[in-house]
């Protein structure tokens, strides 16, 4: 299996639910491919189709349509694609769709975009920069520069009596 040179990882603690990630996709392609749910009390978060490294689509898609390119994003080559959504049903978040062409469908991370040097477009539009894309290192090192970013703030609060 090929290595994972890109990922692309939601904070779902920063994320404020605006819907910009979804409007931009939706602009972008057929429907969006990235979607907010109202969870409980009101908060709406976003999902989307995680890349899994060992993604089971990838393994159960009978004619290959489902595979990762040369980045390590999961996308769907819609020529060989035959509309069974067995990459639905082996999908643990139940990413892929059934588009109106009769191919499943799921976020490619804008291949397209990404063709030519940018970033996704939820990436790239988000206001909260709640969307993390990059190298495992990267996104790795952002994360736990966050965690100590919290980390510290909690301590000099906790330092200073508040």
């Amino acid at each position: 299996m090929e290595s994972v040179k890109t990922l692309r990882v939601i904070n779902y603690e920063v994320c404020i639910g605006c819907y910009t990630c979804e409007e931009v996709c939706a602009f972008l392609h057929e429907e969006p491919r990235i979607k907010l749910y109202e969870v409980s009390g009101g908060v709406r978060k976003p999902i989307s189709c995680f890349h899994c490294y060992k993604a089971p689509c990838v393994f159960v898609c009978p004619t290959k349509a489902m595979h990762k390119d040369e980045s390590g994003a999961v996308v769907v080559d819609t020529m060989r694609c035959i509309g069974c959504l067995a990459c639905f049903t082996a999908c643990p978040f139940g990413i892929p769709t059934l588009s109106s062409s009769g191919y499943a469908t799921k976020c490619d991370l804008c291949s397209d975009l990404r063709s030519k040097g940018l970033e996704p477009a939820c990436v790239a539009v988000c206001p909260a920069r709640a969307i993390a894309w990059g190298s495992p290192q990267t996104v790795a090192d952002a994360a736990r520069k966050r965690v100590l970013e919290k980390l510290t703030t909690r301590f000099r609060a906790l330092s200073m009596g508040v």
